[in-house]
């Protein structure tokens, strides 16, 4: 049986990458592929994959430690970065929507709520975002009475539908971030200048 990838990691199997940057996009693509499948997809052999992860579950695990970290590297990049709402929420999207496959990982394998070090550094990074989000709060860009769970997990569906979007060559990449971005601010709702005012009733009949 063969991996068929999704639109996550379809168009950069042929690249050099770090072994579990592409394990992520296959056990997004499909999670139930045996550790064969994993290392055919992967372009190594089973032998090979087995001498650095013993087991299914070693694997998952480096896989979830890899994707936290990249995370905290996207955070850390704009942590201390321009304090302008529209630039720092911009820049938090934009590295996340860069690390797609790895945070679809995070988000889809619910069993890697059962490891402690992971729990503990998925909570910390989460609140690190949500800080990020407050300085637009405190701006006046993001509602007040947005709830704190409301405002995160529509961040993660924004980043997630960018990034599959962008591997999926639906969207492009330097357009993503400002897509996600103007969405997370605005919603869908037109700008005021392409905005139109209703159909008004014919009122001389």
């Amino acid at each position: 049986m063969t991996v068929q990838l999704g639109a996550f990691g379809r168009s950069r199997r042929a690249a050099k990458r770090p072994l579990l940057d592409v394990v992520a996009e296959v056990l997004v693509a499909q999670p139930g592929a045996s550790l064969a499948e994993v290392a055919a997809a992967a372009g190594i052999s089973r032998t090979t994959l087995h001498k650095q992860y013993a087991t299914r579950d070693d694997l998952v695990r480096a896989v979830g430690l890899r994707a936290i970290e990249i995370w905290e590297h996207a955070v850390d990049a704009v942590a201390d970065g321009p304090p302008g709402t529209r630039e720092g929420l911009r820049g938090l999207l934009a590295a996340m929507i860069d690390s797609g496959p790895q945070l679809a990982f995070l988000w889809r394998n619910p069993s890697l709520d059962e490891d402690e070090e992971l729990t503990r550094r998925y909570i910390a990074v989460e609140r690190r975002c949500l800080a990020v989000l407050d300085r637009a709060r405190s701006r006046g860009a993001i509602s007040k009475t947005v709830p704190d769970f409301w405002l995160l997990q529509t961040m993660f569906a924004l980043v997630y539908t960018a990034a599959e979007s962008v591997q999926a060559g639906k969207l492009a990449p330097l357009e993503a971030p400002d897509l996600a971005l103007n969405t997370l601010l605005h919603g869908l709702r037109a700008p005021v200048s392409a905005r139109t005012e209703p159909a008004r009733g014919r009122e001389d009949e």
